[in-house]
């Protein structure tokens, strides 16, 4: 017997009314322009745990954050492609030896002057314990060292051909070497000082971080000039603020709370996200899950569609392979909904009727209605899920620790870059939660990754993206829907990739 549909929750939205309520936002009255001169604030679910420039632990609001304080080499355009930032320039004058240039005249907010010796105590501080935890630079481009060959000029050398070092230098940030060197970590933690486009002026932890706009950025100074992070834990609280005119931009919003985002002096923005939504699937516990017809099983037991169209409105669509579009190979096809397929393939593995913990947490707010769905369809197919919730610091250190023994809902890689997606699926890769190992995909990686031609390379990661793809480590869901509510004093495009750049932010006229 196969379960039930899904009941749409209760509540004013359908897919057809929350479009309706995105073009109905532009034609709602715009605030006064007395409020302008209020700082902005943008909102999210939790506080930074830490300012420090190396030790970058999500995309937002910690990577918001230090992205407004610190500049890198390079910056990750939304589109995935490569912007100068401190550096003007770069050359590869040899397969594995890269030369930047660096911007002249750059200063730190504490007046140090940038040059290329800071740049390399920033890269060899990456390095080293505790940074390099967190800091993938090193391990992921290959590189083996650094040297300043002129005050203006850094030489990278890795130990062979990488086509990656771009995108994790766009995740180095510098600092000011005397700063960096002379100064306790925790106070480097809780009292930054960059480069960027911000200045530090305060954290008050559980509660707020504040900016104040760069005079001096090289850049020229940002359009806002006050810009407050805070912390606010409830999703209905945000929305009470957003509409009540106190904040300007609400992170985490979700599908069922878009409708309550519009009002007077608020909207919704929504991009295409990039976030993969997952149940993984661990191979280091239960034996079954080690099996991949039982993996496969899995999939073909979920109906992903109907939660796309339920659970989450119809405002996405499901994953369509382990590389972000439109990078991905058009020739994948998602697990066809085929419970008596699962049946088969569970029956051929000689692991049917077994039992399972689904675990989750409270970051998404759909996280247990989806586990709940979830295990409702495995149940259909014979086995027997064991929902288990877990407190979001307690799921963070278990996912980090590869120490689910069963199923876990979680979202990861909001990227446009082949390669550093198919990371995660190497077997000694630090994000590599479910612990699949594939000794034939992680061979066929380091292959795509010292290729120098780009049509070989592209064929390697197809081939790689494929064989990950069948394996299933993980039950593919759906990309996180990119909603944001906004007031409509502020101007702004989101990104697809969860970081907000405020700095590219402006006040309406």
């Amino acid at each position: 017997m196969l379960p039930p549909a899904l009941p749409v929750r209760s509540g004013p939205i359908t897919r057809r009314s929350f479009n309706a309520t995105l073009a109905a936002a532009a034609l709602l009255p715009r605030p006064t322009a007395a409020a302008s001169i209020a700082p902005v604030v943008i909102t999210s679910d939790e506080d930074v745990t830490t300012l420090d420039p190396h030790l970058i632990r999500n995309n937002h609001p910690i990577g918001s954050l230090i992205w407004s304080l610190f500049d890198s080499l390079v910056r990750r355009r939304p589109d995935g492609t490569h912007e100068p930032r401190l550096a003007t320039g770069w050359s590869q004058v040899s397969p594995t030896v890269w030369h930047f240039t660096l911007r002249p005249g750059v200063t730190f907010h504490d007046g140090e002057r940038l040059d290329a010796a800071g740049v390399v105590f920033n890269f060899n501080r990456m390095n080293q314990a505790p940074w390099n935890g967190e800091c993938q630079l090193w391990q992921q481009s290959g590189l083996v060292a650094c040297a300043a060959l002129d005050p203006l000029t850094v030489a990278l050398t890795t130990a062979a051909p990488s086509s990656t070092l771009l995108y994790w230098l766009e995740e180095a940030f510098i600092g000011p070497t005397a700063y960096l060197r002379d100064t306790a970590p925790e106070l480097v933690g809780s009292h930054p000082i960059g480069s960027g486009p911000y200045l530090f002026v305060s954290w008050q932890r559980g509660s707020q971080v504040t900016l104040r706009a760069n005079p001096a950025y090289w850049g020229g100074a940002p359009p806002i000039r006050d810009v407050v992070f805070r912390a606010v834990p409830e999703l209905s609280a945000r929305l009470d603020e957003l509409k009540g005119g106190s904040i300007d931009l609400l992170t985490g919003l979700d599908p069922d709370s878009a409708a309550l985002a519009v009002s007077p002096v608020s909207g919704v923005r929504q991009v295409r996200g990039l976030r993969k939504m997952h149940v993984g699937i661990a191979q280091h516990g239960i034996a079954p899950l080690r099996d991949r017809l039982v993996r496969q099983a899995l999939n073909h037991a979920v109906d992903v569609q109907l939660m796309v169209d339920t659970l989450q409105r119809g405002t996405t669509t499901r994953l369509l392979s382990v590389i972000n579009p439109p990078n991905n190979d058009p020739a994948l096809q998602p697990f066809a909904y085929d419970p008596q397929q699962a049946r088969a393939l569970l029956h051929q593995s000689g692991h049917a009727g077994f039992a399972v913990e689904l675990a989750f947490d409270g970051r998404y707010a759909d996280a247990q209605e989806t586990c709940e769905a979830v295990g409702s369809f495995l149940e259909a197919v014979g086995l027997h899920p064991v929902l288990k919730a877990y407190e979001s610091g307690h799921f963070a250190e278990t996912l980090r620790a590869r120490g689910f023994p069963g199923l876990y809902f979680y979202g990861f890689a909001a990227q446009i870059e082949p390669l550093v997606e198919l990371v995660v699926f190497t077997g000694s890769a630090i994000d590599n939660a479910s612990g699949y190992d594939n000794p034939a995909v992680d061979a066929v990686m380091r292959q795509a990754a010292d290729v120098t031609d780009a049509d070989a390379r592209a064929a390697l990661v197809r081939q790689a993206e494929g064989m990950i793809w069948n394996d299933a480590p993980w039950i593919y869901l759906w990309y996180l829907p990119a909603l944001y509510g906004s007031s409509h004093r502020l101007e702004y495009t989101p990104r697809p990739d969860d970081y907000v750049e405020i700095y590219r932010a402006r006040l309406a006229a």
